[in-house]
């Protein structure tokens, strides 16, 4: 936008307040009375306001503001309207229009600027804001774009970009909280951090095939090319980084692409930095990229349990981590489970679920809903069965589970049994009050604590303990569905 201002003012006296004023504040007023100029000015000036005197309903100007709103060139045009009329129906019209201020008079010279002057900068403030959304949406895709390149290159890392970018999240919210690092963790830069942490294995872009892709171990020639991709990132993105004005994220995306094999007392690599001096970004990725690498499964090994990969990461304090942040990840072990089980690999989670995808292959079963108060819970097993293929929705307590089965044609629902509002065993007997209702399987975390005979009188053909087994799921559906057949 430009400094024009398209004005409608019929009164003259008026109409000269306003060319003063947008002298002062350096702005081209132009008054316009013809609706085809007008039209043409307002697409082609792109003015920073529109200015318009209305004292009846019948005023054609009502119709053109319209249009206006409607209309994608126009709809963020700022409107001022005056006018001497008090009627209730004009005001109400007006209200429906979005505009910025309705004025009446008399009319002052210094009111008139003061509110011109606030609604300019309020479109400039917006503009900064829409360019500031522009650069982060831009940043962002570019973010995800670089790692899912380092992803493609190799292959075995599955969701690991998303897993390690919520450790670390984790460790560093919770570090903040109990005070620690006070003057590197403000909450903006720790959405930084989040957003960095997907570039901690750029460099791996620059690594041959036939060493980045090597199914077995490396051998130490091998290695020690591997070791450059580190360096490699940290270059290249520093590179970057140099050729910008502001560079912040990109500073902590080439320390986190430097520094994550550093090893806290100083046996790490590429520069064998030691304690404090490795960064931060460094040491909680550290962490999360050593936690990761033990509980995911690859073509050399098997995946480690979750016990043992913490009893890991416990005997490395004050040898290969920060022991500060080793204390929070032990803090943080069900949250770490939790990450894992929400981006599990896929490739993993298919083999283990082979039963529940041979339902789905045989159309069988297809859209599910998960009735779940815990957020965890849902979300992980949301996520899991989305990425199986099954079209899912969620619903955190009975009330809106049972809207959702009105609305909604259902094969299976999966149902907590304990909540707020309305409990698994109130839905149950209200949605089997309907002409047809879906298979209904209760998921618990207490111990059976009431007869399968009494789940039925209420509609519900399962019981499953918490934590879910998919395949046992998918056993219970198959048993439920030959026996329905059956009768």
């Amino acid at each position: 936008m430009n400094n024009n201002i398209i004005t409608h003012i019929e009164d003259s006296a008026l109409s000269e307040i306003f060319k003063t004023i947008a002298q002062e504040l350096q702005l081209v007023e132009l008054n316009i009375f013809e609706f085809e100029e007008f039209f043409r000015a307002l697409i082609h000036l792109q003015p920073r306001m529109f200015i318009v005197e209305i004292n009846d309903v019948t005023n054609p100007y009502l119709k053109v503001m319209k249009i206006m709103r409607k209309s994608i060139l126009t709809h963020h045009v700022p409107i001022l309207v005056i006018t001497k009329s008090t009627s209730k129906e004009l005001f109400e019209q007006l209200c429906l229009l979005d505009i910025q201020g309705i004025l009446y008079p008399p009319l002052y010279q210094p009111v008139l600027k003061l509110n011109i002057e606030r609604i300019i900068k309020s479109e400039k403030d917006r503009e900064t804001l829409q360019n500031t959304q522009d650069i982060q949406t831009v940043q962002t895709v570019m973010i995800s774009s670089l790692a899912t390149l380092a992803e493609y290159r190799d292959p075995e890392t599955g969701e690991h970009i998303k897993r390690t970018q919520n450790y670390v999240k984790a460790l560093a919210t919770t570090l903040k909280k109990e005070g620690l690092f006070p003057d590197e963790l403000t909450d903006e830069n720790i959405e930084l951090i989040y957003m960095s942490v997907p570039l901690h294995d750029i460099g791996k872009v620059a690594i041959k095939d036939h060493i980045l892709l090597k199914p077995g171990r490396l051998s130490t020639d091998e290695f020690e090319i591997m070791k450059t991709h580190t360096t490699l990132g940290y270059d290249t993105l520093i590179s970057v980084g140099s050729k910008l004005k502001s560079s912040a994220f990109l500073e902590y995306a080439a320390d986190v692409a430097n520094s994550h094999h550093e090893k806290y007392d100083g046996s790490g690599y590429p520069n064998g930095l030691i304690g404090d001096d490795i960064p931060l970004v460094g040491r909680l990725m550290a962490i999360a990229d050593v936690y990761d690498a033990l509980v995911s499964k690859r073509v050399y090994k098997e995946a480690m349990t979750h016990s043992d990969a913490i009893e890991i990461i416990r005997s490395g304090t004050g040898t290969h981590f920060d022991p500060r942040i080793v204390e929070c990840a032990l803090k943080l072990e069900t949250t770490f489970q939790n990450i894992a089980q929400t981006y599990i690999d896929a490739d993993h989670l298919y083999k283990s679920n082979s039963q529940l995808i041979t339902l789905l292959d045989d159309n069988l079963l297809r859209k599910i809903l998960v009735v779940e108060d815990s957020r965890i819970v849902r979300t992980i097993t949301k996520n899991q069965l989305d990425a199986l293929g099954f079209d899912v929705d969620e619903a955190e307590d009975g009330e809106v589970g049972l809207k959702m089965i009105q609305k909604n044609e259902y094969d299976l629902v999966l149902l907590d049994l304990e909540m707020p509002k309305m409990n698994g065993y109130e839905m149950a007997a209200k949605v089997k009050k309907m002409k047809r209702y879906p298979i209904m399987i209760a998921i618990t975390a207490a111990d059976f604590n009431i007869t399968l005979a009494e789940l039925k009188s209420l509609g519900i053909m399962g019981l499953i303990l918490k934590p879910l087994d998919f395949n046992l799921i998918a056993t219970k559906y198959a048993e439920i569905l030959r026996g329905n057949e059956k009768n």
